[in-house]
Parts: structure tokens; sequence; C-alpha cells
């Protein structure tokens, strides 16, 4: 970011990086996988194996996310008049639930090694791969978090703590590692079951975050609080009759009545409707799908 730059300000680069937060990603995995699966086999870890199944999860996760994207930047339409916004709620629940699964094959096999005896020692091959692991997720979490944040993504802000999930296991695995190397063989396979148990936090986190945004839940009050005193700040406007708030992916929703003289004429009344749309897009949110409409506000007798 260039100094003096507003922390919420989209620079030119900012749309060439959310544009490519998927293909990042992709390639990324598909990286980390080959290098933690080659480690991991010539190391002789289970861990490491089992946080490379964790990358290979996510390069077809990766692949969700640039579909779910591309279909939740579709301007909205006569069946979908506030967009498509909530695919990207789905893809965020669709994650929770492969992440999920993949840790209850790998909670699976750790146990079974634990109880059935570990009779071999990862080499530093092991080691290497997964430190590069988490240099690689690391770098990846910081690009997606700072498009998802800029641009307000459900998709782009899951998948970057997925990444950052990804350094904490990895760092689970890299204990379980040292420490068989050290002479505790059982470490290794435990460093794979503590993976799966992170695993499942991430997953449970991420689902219920998606599920909260797939039920269509305002927004924060604090937002709308901001949404009421714009409106009301404009000129002949009374008074804010309703108000109602949805988030929509990278879209908010928002439909405003306001009050206004009854003596006001239509062309009035849509001046100032078209005035408190641009104030809304340009403090709330640019993508912002408002509707306002006026009533005529009743005086005391």
């Amino acid at each position: 970011m260039e100094k003096g730059a507003k922390s919420n300000e989209i620079l030119p680069e900012c749309h060439w990086c959310a544009a490519n937060v998927g293909m990042i990603a992709l390639w990324g995995n598909v990286g980390l996988f080959g290098v933690k699966l080659i480690c991991g086999t010539a190391g002789d870890s289970r861990a490491v194996v089992a946080d490379a199944a964790h990358s290979a999860a996510d390069v077809l996760l990766a692949i969700i996310l640039m579909i779910c994207l591309r279909v939740s930047k579709s301007p909205p339409d006569e069946e979908h008049p506030y967009g498509h916004g909530n695919v990207e709620y789905i893809a965020s629940l669709f994650v929770g639930i492969s992440l999920t699964t993949v840790a209850g094959l790998i909670a699976y096999t750790s146990v079974a090694d634990i109880v059935g005896g570990v009779d071999h020692r990862p080499t530093m091959a092991a080691t290497l791969g997964l430190v590069i692991s988490m240099v690689g997720n690391e770098l990846m979490f910081r690009h997606s978090l700072c498009c998802g944040r800029r641009f307000g993504s459900p998709a782009m802000i899951a998948n970057a703590w997925e990444n950052r999930a990804d350094v904490y296991t990895s760092l689970a695995a890299l204990a379980g590692v040292v420490g068989a190397q050290l002479g505790l063989l059982f470490m290794d396979p435990l460093g794979a079951l503590v993976v799966a148990m992170l695993l499942l936090y991430s997953a449970f986190q991420m689902m219920r975050s998606a599920w909260t945004g797939i039920l269509d839940h305002s927004l924060d009050e604090s937002m709308e609080i901001q949404i009421l005193k714009l409106a009301k700040a404009e000129p002949g406007v009374l008074g804010v009759a309703s108000l109602q708030t949805r988030a929509i992916g990278q879209y908010v929703g928002i439909d405003l009545k306001l009050e206004v003289s009854p003596e006001m004429t239509l062309g009035e009344g849509c001046e100032i409707c078209e005035r408190v749309k641009a104030v809304l897009r340009n403090r709330i949110n640019q993508m912002a799908l408002i509707t306002v409409s006026t009533v005529g506000k009743e005086y005391p007798r």
C-alpha cells in the first residue's frame, strides 16, 4: 500500500490481486501438495503425508473458490434481484464440509498408527517440507485476507483463514516430527492427530459463518445506525420510516423508506432518493444494492 493511502482504499493493483486469488490459491496448493508428499514419503512421516492430504483438498477447494467468485459477480437479474452473492456463503459451507471429511480420515489413520505402534523415525526431509509449507501458506493467507477485506468477500476471507489454519497444522505436524526425531516415535502420528483436530475447529468456524450468511443476516447494528444518519442528513428527508439490510457476499442489500413532506412533488422525491443512494454507495459500499422510496410524513394536528 502506498504511504498515506486510506486503509479501505482500493488501489488499481488490488483488482488484479482479487481477480487472481483463486488462481494463486490453486497453484500455490498444488506446489505445496507436491512438496509435502515428496518430503513426507522420503522423510517417512505420517504427519507430513497427512498435511499433504490437506493441501490436496485445498486444491479442489481453490477450484471451487474460482468458480463461485465468478458466479457471485454476475449482475442481478429478474430471478435474483439481489444478485448472486450468496453463492460465496455456499462455497464457504462446502469448504467447511470438505475439511471435516479430510480431518476425519486423518484422525482415523493417526489413531490407528498410535494404537498399532510406531517403528519409524522421520528424517530431515520431513522437517524441510513443513517449513516450506508454513512459509507458503502464510504468504497466501496475507494475500487472500487483504483482498477479502477490501472487497468484502466472504469466500476470499474463508480461503485466507483456511491458509492460516494450514500454517498451524503444519506447525503441529512439525512438533510431531521433531518429537519423533528425538526418539518419541509416537509423536509423529500424534502430530497428525493434532492436525486433524485443528482442521475440525477451522471447519466448524467456517460452516457457522457460512450458515449465518446463507440465512440472510442483517448488517452490523453500527452500520445500520450509520445508514440512518446518512439518510436523515440529506436535505428534504424528515425521517426514516423503515430500514432493512442484508449481507449478500461481496454485496450489501439496503431497502430504505424515507419520510418526506406530503407536499413534495414526485420529481423532488426521486431526486432525494438518488442523492441518498449516491451517498450510501460512496460511504457504505460501492457495490451496494439499494432500494429507496419515499412516503409522505403526516404532521400531528
